[in-house]
Protein backbone atom coordinates (compact mmCIF):
# COMPACT_ATOMS: atom_id res chain seq x y z
CA UNK A 1 0.00 0.00 0.00
CA UNK A 2 2.49 1.93 0.13
CA UNK A 3 3.63 2.03 -3.15
CA UNK A 4 0.34 2.98 -3.53
CA UNK A 5 -0.53 7.15 -4.45
CA UNK A 6 -2.28 9.28 -1.72
CA UNK A 7 -2.23 6.49 0.65
CA UNK A 8 0.65 5.91 3.82
CA UNK A 9 1.01 5.25 7.09
CA UNK A 10 0.51 7.52 9.94
CA UNK A 11 4.23 8.19 12.15
CA UNK A 12 2.22 8.99 14.69
CA UNK A 13 -0.16 5.94 15.68
CA UNK A 14 0.55 3.65 12.30
CA UNK A 15 -2.68 3.94 10.99
CA UNK A 16 -3.48 4.09 7.51
CA UNK A 17 -3.26 7.71 5.76
CA UNK A 18 -4.63 9.36 2.75
CA UNK A 19 -3.80 12.69 1.14
CA UNK A 20 -1.33 12.91 3.41
CA UNK A 21 -4.15 12.99 6.60
CA UNK A 22 -4.82 10.18 9.48
CA UNK A 23 -7.76 8.40 9.37
CA UNK A 24 -7.13 7.27 13.30
CA UNK A 25 -5.25 10.36 15.10
CA UNK A 26 -6.10 13.07 12.61
CA UNK A 27 -2.43 13.98 11.75
CA UNK A 28 -2.03 15.98 8.85
CA UNK A 29 1.68 15.65 6.78
CA UNK A 30 0.42 19.19 5.49
CA UNK A 31 0.25 20.93 8.25
CA UNK A 32 3.86 19.94 9.62
CA UNK A 33 5.53 21.00 6.62
CA UNK A 34 3.86 24.25 6.75
CA UNK A 35 5.47 24.95 10.24
CA UNK A 36 8.82 23.49 9.07
CA UNK A 37 8.49 25.76 5.72
CA UNK A 38 7.06 28.79 7.20
CA UNK A 39 7.70 30.63 3.68
CA UNK A 40 5.25 28.86 2.21
CA UNK A 41 2.53 29.38 5.49
CA UNK A 42 3.31 33.46 4.95
CA UNK A 43 2.66 33.23 1.58
CA UNK A 44 -0.74 32.00 2.73
CA UNK A 45 -0.85 34.36 5.55
CA UNK A 46 -2.27 37.94 5.20
CA UNK A 47 0.19 38.77 8.30
CA UNK A 48 3.89 39.66 6.76
CA UNK A 49 7.23 39.67 9.30
CA UNK A 50 9.36 37.20 11.04
CA UNK A 51 7.53 35.07 14.04
CA UNK A 52 9.27 33.35 15.99
CA UNK A 53 7.88 29.35 16.07
CA UNK A 54 6.77 27.76 19.88
CA UNK A 55 5.95 24.55 20.86
CA UNK A 56 1.99 24.43 21.42
CA UNK A 57 0.02 21.97 23.49
CA UNK A 58 0.19 18.14 22.92
CA UNK A 59 -3.55 17.17 21.87
CA UNK A 60 -2.42 17.68 17.75
CA UNK A 61 -2.47 21.22 17.69
CA UNK A 62 0.43 22.56 16.33
CA UNK A 63 3.07 25.48 17.46
CA UNK A 64 2.25 28.84 18.59
CA UNK A 65 3.77 31.72 16.25
CA UNK A 66 4.64 35.16 17.74
CA UNK A 67 6.35 37.86 15.82
CA UNK A 68 9.95 38.66 16.35
CA UNK A 69 9.67 42.27 15.47
CA UNK A 70 7.34 43.17 18.29
CA UNK A 71 9.71 42.31 20.73
CA UNK A 72 12.40 43.35 19.26
CA UNK A 73 10.44 46.74 19.31
CA UNK A 74 9.56 46.29 22.97
CA UNK A 75 13.25 45.62 24.24
CA UNK A 76 14.54 48.76 22.27
CA UNK A 77 11.77 51.14 23.63
CA UNK A 78 12.82 49.66 27.25
CA UNK A 79 16.65 50.10 26.67
CA UNK A 80 16.25 53.90 25.20
CA UNK A 81 13.87 54.89 28.58
CA UNK A 82 16.86 53.57 30.65
CA UNK A 83 19.61 55.14 28.34
CA UNK A 84 17.77 58.73 28.79
CA UNK A 85 17.21 58.10 32.61
CA UNK A 86 21.09 57.46 33.24
CA UNK A 87 21.91 60.70 31.03
CA UNK A 88 19.02 62.57 32.89
CA UNK A 89 20.44 61.39 36.46
CA UNK A 90 24.04 62.22 35.03
CA UNK A 91 23.27 65.51 33.81
CA UNK A 92 22.03 66.10 37.74
CA UNK A 93 24.76 65.33 39.31
CA UNK A 94 27.08 66.83 37.01
CA UNK A 95 25.08 70.60 37.10
CA UNK A 96 24.72 70.25 41.07
CA UNK A 97 28.44 69.26 41.15
CA UNK A 98 29.29 72.73 39.43
CA UNK A 99 26.94 75.11 41.21
CA UNK A 100 28.58 73.49 44.49
CA UNK A 101 32.00 74.12 43.55
CA UNK A 102 31.08 77.47 41.34
CA UNK A 103 29.59 78.88 44.91
CA UNK A 104 32.61 77.96 46.89
CA UNK A 105 34.74 79.25 44.92
CA UNK A 106 32.44 82.65 44.56
CA UNK A 107 32.81 82.46 48.23
CA UNK A 108 36.06 82.36 48.57
CA UNK A 109 36.52 85.19 46.12
CA UNK A 110 34.00 87.43 47.21
CA UNK A 111 35.27 87.22 50.74
CA UNK A 112 38.47 85.79 51.40
CA UNK A 113 40.28 86.64 55.09
CA UNK A 114 44.01 86.56 55.83
CA UNK A 115 44.94 87.04 59.49
CA UNK A 116 47.59 88.30 60.72
CA UNK A 117 47.48 87.44 64.46
CA UNK A 118 48.46 90.08 67.21
CA UNK A 119 51.03 91.62 65.65
CA UNK A 120 51.76 94.33 63.05
CA UNK A 121 50.96 93.52 59.39
CA UNK A 122 54.27 93.66 57.87
CA UNK A 123 56.15 94.31 61.45
CA UNK A 124 55.79 90.73 63.51
CA UNK A 125 54.02 91.27 66.85
CA UNK A 126 55.99 94.71 68.81
CA UNK A 127 53.90 93.46 71.75
CA UNK A 128 56.60 90.86 72.07
CA UNK A 129 60.31 91.63 72.68
CA UNK A 130 61.52 88.17 71.74
CA UNK A 131 60.63 89.36 67.56
CA UNK A 132 63.72 91.64 67.80
CA UNK A 133 66.40 88.94 68.38
CA UNK A 134 66.59 88.49 65.01
CA UNK A 135 67.18 92.13 63.52
CA UNK A 136 69.58 92.97 66.20
CA UNK A 137 72.12 94.37 63.35
CA UNK A 138 69.41 95.35 61.22
CA UNK A 139 68.78 99.79 61.35
CA UNK A 140 65.70 101.24 59.43
CA UNK A 141 66.28 104.59 60.17
CA UNK A 142 67.02 105.64 56.66
CA UNK A 143 64.14 103.90 55.18
CA UNK A 144 61.21 104.52 57.00
CA UNK A 145 60.02 108.37 57.88
CA UNK A 146 59.75 108.47 61.50
CA UNK A 147 57.43 111.66 62.27
CA UNK A 148 58.18 114.30 65.06
CA UNK A 149 57.00 116.97 67.05
CA UNK A 150 59.68 119.05 65.72
CA UNK A 151 59.78 118.68 62.33
CA UNK A 152 58.56 121.59 60.48
CA UNK A 153 55.23 119.97 58.76
CA UNK A 154 54.13 116.19 58.76
CA UNK A 155 56.09 114.48 55.68
CA UNK A 156 54.12 111.46 54.79
CA UNK A 157 51.55 109.60 56.05
CA UNK A 158 52.49 106.69 58.25
CA UNK A 159 52.02 104.58 61.37
CA UNK A 160 53.50 106.60 64.93
CA UNK A 161 52.00 103.39 66.87
CA UNK A 162 52.43 103.37 70.78
CA UNK A 163 53.41 99.67 72.68
CA UNK A 164 52.69 101.30 75.81
CA UNK A 165 48.85 102.26 75.94
CA UNK A 166 45.77 100.40 77.95
CA UNK A 167 44.66 99.28 74.22
CA UNK A 168 46.86 97.85 71.16
CA UNK A 169 46.83 98.01 67.46
CA UNK A 170 46.79 95.13 65.09
CA UNK A 171 46.17 95.19 61.57
CA UNK A 172 44.07 92.52 59.81
CA UNK A 173 44.25 91.81 55.82
CA UNK A 174 41.09 91.48 54.29
CA UNK A 175 40.49 90.78 50.00
CA UNK A 176 37.62 91.03 47.61
CA UNK A 177 37.48 89.04 44.59
CA UNK A 178 35.40 89.60 41.36
CA UNK A 179 32.42 87.12 40.79
CA UNK A 180 33.81 86.43 37.15
CA UNK A 181 36.88 83.88 37.62
CA UNK A 182 38.71 85.48 34.35
CA UNK A 183 38.59 89.31 36.01
CA UNK A 184 41.92 90.37 37.25
CA UNK A 185 39.80 93.27 39.36
CA UNK A 186 40.68 92.99 43.18
CA UNK A 187 40.24 94.71 46.37
CA UNK A 188 42.58 94.30 49.33
CA UNK A 189 42.27 96.09 52.30
CA UNK A 190 44.92 96.31 55.48
CA UNK A 191 42.39 97.35 58.40
CA UNK A 192 43.72 98.34 61.85
CA UNK A 193 41.96 96.48 64.15
CA UNK A 194 42.01 98.06 67.97
CA UNK A 195 42.04 95.55 71.30
CA UNK A 196 40.71 97.01 74.10
CA UNK A 197 41.33 96.09 78.10
CA UNK A 198 38.52 93.60 79.65
CA UNK A 199 35.16 95.40 80.16
CA UNK A 200 35.45 97.74 77.32
CA UNK A 201 34.82 95.42 74.33
CA UNK A 202 31.38 97.17 73.29
CA UNK A 203 32.88 100.30 72.86
CA UNK A 204 36.21 98.95 71.04
CA UNK A 205 33.96 97.11 69.32
CA UNK A 206 32.06 99.74 67.33
CA UNK A 207 35.35 101.76 66.97
CA UNK A 208 36.42 98.87 64.72
CA UNK A 209 32.76 98.50 62.48
CA UNK A 210 33.37 102.19 62.34
CA UNK A 211 37.41 101.58 61.12
CA UNK A 212 36.01 99.09 58.31
CA UNK A 213 33.70 101.04 57.06
CA UNK A 214 36.58 103.59 56.12
CA UNK A 215 38.70 101.47 55.18
CA UNK A 216 36.10 99.36 52.79
CA UNK A 217 34.39 102.45 51.55
CA UNK A 218 34.91 100.37 48.25
CA UNK A 219 33.84 97.28 48.62
CA UNK A 220 30.23 97.72 47.12
CA UNK A 221 31.76 99.15 43.70
CA UNK A 222 35.45 98.19 43.10
CA UNK A 223 34.61 96.33 40.07
CA UNK A 224 33.66 99.69 38.35
CA UNK A 225 37.65 100.24 38.11
CA UNK A 226 38.84 97.96 35.61
CA UNK A 227 41.94 97.02 37.96
CA UNK A 228 40.57 97.05 41.28
CA UNK A 229 41.19 99.28 44.42
CA UNK A 230 44.02 99.05 47.49
CA UNK A 231 42.90 100.79 50.72
CA UNK A 232 45.64 100.81 53.51
CA UNK A 233 44.85 102.02 57.23
CA UNK A 234 47.54 103.61 59.25
CA UNK A 235 47.30 104.69 63.07
CA UNK A 236 48.80 108.15 62.52
CA UNK A 237 48.46 109.12 66.05
CA UNK A 238 47.52 107.45 69.35
CA UNK A 239 47.85 108.09 73.12
CA UNK A 240 44.91 107.29 76.13
CA UNK A 241 42.82 110.24 74.77
CA UNK A 242 42.42 109.96 70.95
CA UNK A 243 43.32 107.93 67.64
CA UNK A 244 43.39 108.93 64.49
CA UNK A 245 43.06 106.33 61.73
CA UNK A 246 43.77 107.55 57.72
CA UNK A 247 43.27 105.40 55.24
CA UNK A 248 44.86 105.36 51.85
CA UNK A 249 42.41 104.41 48.44
CA UNK A 250 44.13 104.05 45.61
CA UNK A 251 41.44 103.44 42.66
CA UNK A 252 43.17 101.82 39.90
CA UNK A 253 42.21 102.28 35.99
CA UNK A 254 43.80 100.68 32.99
CA UNK A 255 46.45 103.22 32.65
CA UNK A 256 46.07 105.61 35.74
CA UNK A 257 46.14 105.58 39.41
CA UNK A 258 43.63 107.92 41.70
CA UNK A 259 44.38 108.67 44.95
CA UNK A 260 41.67 109.66 47.94
CA UNK A 261 42.45 109.65 51.71
CA UNK A 262 39.81 109.33 54.63
CA UNK A 263 40.09 109.93 57.61
CA UNK A 264 38.41 109.37 61.25
CA UNK A 265 39.33 110.11 64.76
CA UNK A 266 37.86 108.87 68.32
CA UNK A 267 37.74 109.96 71.33
CA UNK A 268 38.95 107.05 73.72
CA UNK A 269 36.51 107.67 76.47
CA UNK A 270 33.33 107.33 75.00
CA UNK A 271 34.45 105.32 71.25
CA UNK A 272 32.72 108.40 69.90
CA UNK A 273 33.86 110.72 66.50
CA UNK A 274 35.59 113.70 66.65
CA UNK A 275 34.20 115.59 64.57
CA UNK A 276 36.33 118.33 62.45
CA UNK A 277 34.50 121.33 63.91
CA UNK A 278 36.05 120.13 67.25
CA UNK A 279 39.88 119.72 65.63
CA UNK A 280 39.83 123.25 63.83
CA UNK A 281 37.66 126.30 62.91
CA UNK A 282 37.42 126.37 58.87
CA UNK A 283 37.34 130.46 58.19
CA UNK A 284 39.40 132.44 56.43
CA UNK A 285 42.49 132.46 58.87
CA UNK A 286 42.40 129.18 58.55
CA UNK A 287 42.48 129.75 54.82
CA UNK A 288 45.14 131.88 54.50
CA UNK A 289 47.08 129.60 57.10
CA UNK A 290 46.15 126.82 54.62
CA UNK A 291 47.72 128.60 51.67
CA UNK A 292 50.68 129.79 53.35
CA UNK A 293 51.12 126.09 54.75
CA UNK A 294 50.82 124.55 51.01
CA UNK A 295 53.34 126.62 49.17
CA UNK A 296 55.66 126.17 51.69
CA UNK A 297 54.92 122.10 52.19
CA UNK A 298 53.92 121.16 48.44
CA UNK A 299 55.05 123.40 45.82
CA UNK A 300 52.69 124.60 43.98
CA UNK A 301 49.20 122.71 43.20
CA UNK A 302 47.25 124.26 40.34
CA UNK A 303 44.19 123.28 41.81
CA UNK A 304 45.08 124.91 45.05
CA UNK A 305 45.86 127.86 43.38
CA UNK A 306 42.90 128.27 41.30
CA UNK A 307 40.23 128.29 44.28
CA UNK A 308 39.34 131.17 45.69
CA UNK A 309 39.72 131.66 49.75
CA UNK A 310 35.27 131.20 49.48
CA UNK A 311 35.72 128.19 47.45
CA UNK A 312 38.95 127.06 49.47
CA UNK A 313 36.79 126.97 52.42
CA UNK A 314 33.95 124.92 51.48
CA UNK A 315 36.20 122.47 50.23
CA UNK A 316 37.69 122.28 53.95
CA UNK A 317 34.36 122.43 55.16
CA UNK A 318 32.70 119.92 52.73
CA UNK A 319 31.97 116.93 54.80
CA UNK A 320 32.62 113.90 51.53
CA UNK A 321 35.89 115.39 50.66
CA UNK A 322 37.95 117.25 53.84
CA UNK A 323 40.11 115.34 55.84
CA UNK A 324 41.65 116.04 59.15
CA UNK A 325 43.81 113.38 61.53
CA UNK A 326 46.61 114.11 63.86
CA UNK A 327 50.12 113.06 63.53
CA UNK A 328 52.96 113.41 66.25
CA UNK A 329 53.87 116.63 64.03
CA UNK A 330 50.17 118.29 64.52
CA UNK A 331 47.20 118.53 62.92
CA UNK A 332 46.57 117.60 59.14
CA UNK A 333 44.12 119.25 57.19
CA UNK A 334 43.10 118.83 53.65
CA UNK A 335 40.59 117.69 51.07
CA UNK A 336 40.22 115.46 48.02
CA UNK A 337 39.79 116.75 44.69
CA UNK A 338 39.48 114.96 41.05
CA UNK A 339 43.14 114.91 40.14
CA UNK A 340 44.21 113.62 43.93
CA UNK A 341 44.35 115.00 47.17
CA UNK A 342 46.55 117.63 49.31
CA UNK A 343 46.97 118.25 53.26
CA UNK A 344 48.93 120.52 54.81
CA UNK A 345 50.37 120.56 58.51
CA UNK A 346 49.17 122.86 61.18
CA UNK A 347 51.13 122.87 64.04
CA UNK A 348 49.58 123.05 67.69
CA UNK A 349 51.42 126.54 68.48
CA UNK A 350 49.62 127.64 65.28
CA UNK A 351 45.73 126.89 66.18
Amino acid sequence: MSGQEGYGFCPRCGALMQDGVCRSCGYSMRKDSVWENPSAWQNRSEQQGPYVRETGPTGGEGPVLRPVQEQKKKSRVVAWIFIVLGIICLVVIITVTIVIIKGALDDARRDSRYGYGDGYFGYGNPYDDSWLDDYDSYDDTDEYYVPDAGDDYYVEITDATELDLSYQVIWESISFYADDPDEECTYDCICPVLKGPEGEEEKFAAMNQAIRQVVCEYEDGYETYPSGVESYGYVTYMDEEKISVVVRHTLKEKRTETPRVQAVTFRLETGEVISHEEMAQVDEELAWQFRARDSYQNGTVEFVEGLSDEELINCLKDEKDSVMFYTPVGLEIGFNYDGGWVTVTLKTDTL
